[in-house]
């Protein structure tokens, strides 16, 4: 039986506004120990998202976090499997998914949930032998082309 992202996604997420300043949203991930921050309007409609991968490089933090923030964020549907989440994540090679219900946003889904639903896991499902073994060089070869571009 598979297991939903409902089980391991969080709900006590930290969100911000189009308007909060990138030093905003850089104290608040420092302070909450988070890697990411949804960008939310009205209503909790999901905008955008900023991660620390944003922000690693250096900006005027008083500018509105909308100049940084990413518009095309992936998301997941709470009744989604954990496999579905972990796929997505692992093409999109990101960290992070918002769990959105009708286009607003309810939670969160990190690779860190994954891992700690892995580690959660007993033994004998850990050593299983996979369905199919994965060619992490098709990821490869994607990932150079990309940096390449």
């Amino acid at each position: 039986m598979a297991v939903a992202v409902a089980h391991i996604m969080n709900t006590n997420v930290y969100f911000a506004s189009l308007n909060d300043t990138i030093d905003h949203v850089r104290e608040l991930m420092a302070t909450k120990r988070i890697h990411a921050v949804p960008i939310i309007g009205k209503n909790r409609k999901l905008l955008g998202i900023v991660t620390t991968a944003d922000l690693a490089r250096k900006l005027d933090g008083t500018e509105p976090v909308r100049h940084v923030m990413c518009e095309m964020v992936a998301t997941i549907a709470a009744t989604a499997s954990v496999g579905q989440a972990a796929r997505r994540m692992r093409e999109r090679h990101i960290h992070h998914l918002v769990v959105s219900d009708q286009g607003k946003a309810v939670g969160i889904v990190s690779s860190y949930d994954l891992l700690r639903l892995f580690e959660l896991m007993p033994p004998d499902a850990k050593s299983a032998q996979p369905a199919a073994v994965v060619d992490n060089s098709v990821d490869s070869a994607a990932h150079k082309e990309r940096a390449q571009a």
